[in-house]
């Protein structure tokens, strides 16, 4: 007799019930965000004031950055992942930018190994951020981004670049998931 003919289908659905419920905790782990000080509400809007951060920074390449903090870094020095990731456009390319853990500053930041990773300090800035909930698909950023664009105008704050988008949760979270488009503002508009 087979072993394969003595799992019941019942037993089957139990054991991909006990694995769905057991992702979630293996991937749920308590991540760093980024600081940030809200500085004024508009609407549904934060104006806030970014310090600087050590990022990593690639042309939209997930597994390089990844790979840069699972150790392949000038020291070999595994580092935690934070939250959020950023993505948008810098002259012309998309980007994808990974914020290090607070403990990391230029005297201590890992240099990268891959030419496709660059390592910097970002400057400090004020932002304008506005959230949204779901996967954050084009139609859903295209959307939002509008939506910040007319609060900017509205307050008369000037922005600088293009929005950016922050994507807070992994791609297996489904419910309750948190993005934010952000724009960076003028100083002397606020």
């Amino acid at each position: 007799m087979n072993n394969t003919t003595l799992i019941t289908p019942g037993i089957r659905i139990l054991s991909l019930l006990i694995l769905l419920f057991q992702v979630p905790i293996v991937l749920a782990q308590d991540t760093e965000t980024q600081t940030y000080r809200v500085i004024k509400e508009y609407n549904a809007a934060e104006l806030r004031y970014y310090p600087p951060v050590m990022k990593i920074q690639s042309n939209n390449d997930f597994s390089s950055l990844f790979n840069y903090i699972s150790g392949n870094n000038s020291t070999r020095e595994k580092i935690s992942m934070t939250s959020p990731v950023h993505m948008g456009e810098v002259d012309g390319n998309t980007i994808m930018e990974f914020v290090l853990p607070e403990n990391f500053n230029p005297e201590n930041t890992p240099d990268a190994l891959s030419k496709g990773v660059t390592v910097f300090e970002s400057e400090p800035g004020y932002f304008l951020a506005l959230e949204f909930g779901g996967y954050a698909s084009g139609r859903n950023v295209r959307y939002y981004a509008d939506e910040l664009s007319v609060i900017a105008q509205k307050y008369g704050l000037n922005t600088i670049g293009k929005t950016s988008v922050l994507v807070y949760d992994s791609p297996y979270k489904v419910m309750g998931r948190r993005n934010e488009v952000i724009i960076q503002i003028d100083v002397e508009s606020i």
